[in-house]
């Protein structure tokens, strides 16, 4: 089985994917550590991540890979270990334009199909996986929040790196990026009309999230 899980930025839809993973004992494959992963390979060789050509020329040959370990999802590119380099704090600059790049897009939504078809029973979550990715997913979540709670989330986790940081400032930025999410050319979150609404406005943690995923998943008979 794959499990779609789609939503708008600081809904929780990453930390309740890795937990909905585990409770079921599917593999979780973290799409956007894969956008991150091609980023830090472009940065370490000196290839701009503006240079859209360049990018696509580079991203045709390499092999992007996730592997699942004790202390977390690891993501490979050409069998190298890009973990590190992928998830520093400054790398975020870079991975908007890998993720807008359409080659990459393409290269990467193949390994994504790649990965889930081995793993068999698999989680995959980010903003086009049941449109693009994997569009005959038996389960689709669309995961979201309201915009003023998701910046309140981010703030939370944002405010000690940031002190100078305000809510109003958060709520304006995460406007903005639902806003790029939805009108990207390449990749744009869409909720599909196949897909299950979780709201977890109200939610205090991934347990609540999954527990919802969990109780739509048993009214669709599945034996959860």
């Amino acid at each position: 089985m794959i499990i779609a899980i789609d939503g708008t930025v600081a809904s929780g839809k990453s930390s309740a994917a890795k937990l909905l993973a585990q409770r079921l004992g599917y593999v979780y494959i973290n799409t956007g550590l894969m956008y991150r992963g091609v980023a830090a390979f472009c940065r370490r060789h000196g290839i701009s991540t503006n240079d859209s050509r360049a990018v696509a020329l580079h991203v045709k040959f390499l092999k992007v890979d996730l592997r699942n370990t004790a202390g977390g999802q690891r993501v490979l590119i050409n069998g190298n270990d890009l973990t590190e380099a992928a998830t520093a704090a400054d790398i975020g600059a870079y991975v908007s334009d890998i993720a807008d790049n359409k080659i990459v897009r393409e290269v990467l939504v193949r390994a994504q199909q790649r990965l889930g078809r081995l793993a068999g029973n698999a989680v995959l979550e980010g903003r086009d996986i049941g449109s693009v990715v994997f569009p005959d997913a038996e389960v689709k979540f669309f995961v979201t929040a309201d915009v003023c709670e998701r910046a309140r989330r981010r703030l939370a986790d944002d405010l000690p790196k940031n002190p100078g940081l305000t809510l109003a400032a958060v709520e304006e930025a995460t406007r903005a990026r639902d806003e790029r999410d939805r009108t990207r050319a390449v990749g744009a979150l869409v909720r599909m009309p196949d897909a299950i609404d979780i709201d977890t406005t109200h939610n205090r943690g991934p347990e609540q999230t999954v527990a919802q995923m969990l109780a739509a998943m048993r009214a669709m008979q599945f034996d959860v």
